[in-house]
């Protein structure tokens, strides 16, 4: 990705949710700066396009400074952001007389992650998945593959248990009306996202989204990261059981 796209990527994602109080008007200082100025013989002036690109990122940086001084504003960027390995994006609502395009059908694991044992799954995941106490034995244990990049799901009747180390992070698109909330795992950062159906994709470290990665979880969700691992426990129990459960894991 070259940063022209990073950057826009980052501006068109990241503009719309700040809010921030009125701020001088730093865009057209910078770009009339940029156009008088004589460019010295040590550094070449940049091309126009990424002038324009790069003083748009610096009035947006100065917005997201100042929206972090505003609580409320913290909070927003806070739910945009997410956990470690995880980002939440809540869905805008279609406008007046449009009817929203359907969620893909849910699937169950079996359909979308391929059987293996919990020795394969140490072996292809280069580490050994948890497994929750007093939970009996997992009905069974599987791989998905997201381009090479192996994440563990451990099934058990009422929840799965999705693990990663993959240098990447899973995206949540949330329809407006669905609760998300901070929640904490044993002190650590922790997110709820409620019953209500919403869309799951990953990208790769390099903000590529990875083919038939998008799906549709109708489940609560709770997602957190500990000692380097990233957990999303996908489940039709209360946030409260799954908040237990998630706390003790080893």
């Amino acid at each position: 990705m070259d940063d022209l796209t990073f950057e826009q990527q980052v501006l068109g994602r990241f503009a719309p949710r700040v809010a921030y109080p009125a701020t001088p008007e730093l865009g057209a200082r910078v770009l009339a700066a940029i156009a008088e100025g004589t460019p010295s013989r040590s550094r070449p002036a940049l091309p126009r396009r990424r002038a324009l690109v790069l003083a748009s990122a610096i009035a947006l940086a100065v917005a997201i400074v100042v929206a972090l001084a505003v609580p409320r504003s913290r909070g927003a960027i806070a739910d945009l952001f997410g956990v470690q390995g995880s980002k939440i994006e809540i869905l805008p609502t279609p406008a007046g007389g449009m009817t929203p395009t359907p969620f893909p059908t849910p699937a169950d694991i079996q359909w979308i992650a391929t059987p293996t044992s919990r020795d394969g799954a140490r072996s292809a995941a280069g580490f050994d998945p948890a497994l929750p106490p007093g939970q009996g034995a997992p009905l069974g244990v599987y791989l998905v593959d997201y381009a090479r990049l192996p994440v563990v799901v451990v099934q058990y009747m009422h929840f799965d248990l999705w693990e990663s180390r993959t240098v990447g992070f899973f995206v949540k698109g949330v329809p407006e009306g669905v609760a998300v909330h901070d929640r904490t795992v044993n002190g650590l950062p922790a997110t709820w996202i409620g019953e209500g159906e919403h869309i799951v994709r990953f990208v790769d470290s390099s903000g590529r989204e990875v083919a038939a990665s998008v799906r549709t979880v109708d489940r609560g969700t709770l997602i957190w990261s500990a000692g380097g691992t990233f957990y999303r426990l996908e489940t039709d129990l209360t946030e409260e059981e799954a908040v237990s459960i998630a706390e003790s894991l080893p």
